[in-house]
């Protein structure tokens, strides 16, 4: 019986180590350092030691910033592409030894709604512009069903390969089960 007494007196010490102090939140506020970008969905560097930003637009354009985040130009506008939805222009990622071969890549869909990765190089006479000719188609993975789940972001690894996400092939679920499929590029991470 005397341990049914000590119950109410058990819950009376667990409950008030439960309370916490009532503390304030923080506030927080932003700055917004860049301004009128049009659908910007990734932002890399170049790690060539200048510290410029690059922006890419879903739309297809690159835009080049100063450490100081004054805008620079246009790097490059990225032709022969689809957008809208999850389309368009969709990352980038610098060489890692960029600063000596001039070389990066750009993930996208293509106009057939395809996925594609290209290289390209810098311009010889003005490191803020990249040479739109030198694109070279490096693969293309046929995205032949629904226009979402594009996958996207690309990113060398400390191994030297490039390595990206490719999108499940779209809907909801992965309906064609592109992801378990071992003969299909969809939904994987691949290297190059």
């Amino acid at each position: 019986m005397k341990r049914i007494q000590f119950l109410p007196v058990i819950m009376l010490v667990c409950s008030l180590l439960l309370i916490q102090p009532v503390t304030a939140q923080p506030t927080i506020s932003y700055v917004p350092l860049i301004t009128g970008l049009t659908q910007p969905v990734d932002i890399v560097t170049a790690g060539d030691g200048t510290n410029r930003l690059f922006v890419v637009e879903q739309g297809g354009t690159i835009k080049v910033y100063s450490s100081t985040y004054v805008l620079l130009g246009t790097f490059l506008t990225v032709t022969g592409i689809s957008t809208g939805g999850e389309q368009g222009l969709l990352s980038m990622a610098f060489h890692p030894d960029y600063e000596t071969n001039g070389f990066f890549w750009v993930y996208y869909t293509n106009t057939a709604g395809n996925l594609e990765v290209s290289r390209y190089r810098v311009s010889a006479g003005n490191a803020n512009q990249a040479d739109a000719a030198s694109r070279q188609v490096v693969i293309t993975i046929s995205h032949p069903t629904f226009s979402n789940h594009n996958g996207a972001k690309l990113n060398f690894g400390s191994d030297g390969f490039l390595y990206f996400a490719t999108g499940d092939g779209g809907s909801g679920g992965d309906p064609a089960n592109n992801a378990q499929n071992g003969g299909n590029l969809l939904g994987k991470m691949l290297r190059i």
